[in-house]
């Protein structure tokens, strides 16, 4: 019966020379590194990748050990210690097989700001281009699709509520890939606390203060199915999007309001071993 895969590309004796610790490690294409895992048990893990089969579950382990030609591992003391050097060695190398969590600007932020009477909310997966700005961030957060729908939610509760700046008006602002602004006149000040709590997952009481001011309008029947839409879209994401971070943030110690996309997923992990 001949070699399989692995121990053709790794060598027959390279399962022998792993230790059954805590780990990272990584296939590499030449000096290039095309993907970043973590094990509890590293020999354990490399068995997996050495007996894969034709299992659908198995393609993107197979896949790997076809296109690599050298594995190299980093033992650590602990799950954590390998789920935090992890996450930095993704950021850093940003491998081909390790998409979700190597581009991490996929996290968006959301922000308010008040200026001459204008009440603006933006939405962007560049955060940094906001440093020095009249926007307080809040976030980051993990899904694009849920805060992007909780952003457009803001905008028609807001439209309601107030007038829109003109697009004439917002041309003031620099214009920045995946970035979204919206400006709104004839709105409280105090709205942009309530809903910096809002975003920081404090309080829904946000939610209260805008649907208390909406019944005070004159609202068509079709339109207050749209607003409750937006109400639900917005329940959902503080649960799954802001509350959760802040929770994170509390067990983990970090105090910081707003987190940086490198930020994020160390403080998960922190969190998710805290005592």
């Amino acid at each position: 019966m001949g070699m399989n895969l692995f121990d053709r590309v790794f060598g027959k004796e390279f399962l022998d020379s792993v230790p059954s610790s805590a780990g990272v490690y990584e296939f590499k294409i030449d000096e290039k590194t095309i993907y970043v895992g973590k094990a509890k048990n590293l020999r354990d893990r490399f068995r997996q990748y050495r007996n894969t089969t034709r299992k659908k579950n198995h393609r993107k382990m197979r896949e790997m050990v076809r296109a690599a030609t050298a594995l190299t591992f980093h033992v650590v003391e602990s799950e954590k210690d390998a789920l935090l050097l992890e996450n930095q060695l993704i950021q850093e190398l940003k491998p081909t097989f390790n998409i979700s969590g190597a581009f991490s600007f996929m996290y968006p932020a959301l922000g308010v700001g008040y200026d001459c009477r204008v009440f603006y909310l933006c939405y962007s997966t560049d955060p940094e281009a906001f440093e020095h700005t009249i926007f307080k961030l809040h976030g980051v957060y993990r899904s694009r699709d849920i805060t992007k729908e909780a952003y457009y939610s803001l905008v028609r509760i807001m439209s309601f509520l107030g007038h829109r700046e003109s697009t004439q008006r917002l041309k003031k602002f620099p214009k920045i890939p995946y970035t979204y602004i919206s400006g709104f006149r004839q709105l409280p000040s105090e709205l942009a606390v309530e809903l910096s709590d809002f975003l920081n997952g404090k309080n829904r009481n946000f939610l209260r203060v805008v649907i208390n001011s909406l019944l005070e309008k004159t609202i068509e029947r079709s339109e207050a199915g749209k607003i409750q839409e937006a109400v639900n879209s917005l329940v959902v994401f503080f649960r799954e999007e802001a509350n959760r971070l802040r929770k994170a943030k509390k067990k983990s110690g970090c105090e910081s309001e707003f987190l940086s996309q490198k930020e994020r997923d160390r403080t998960f992990i922190l969190a998710r071993f805290a005592e």
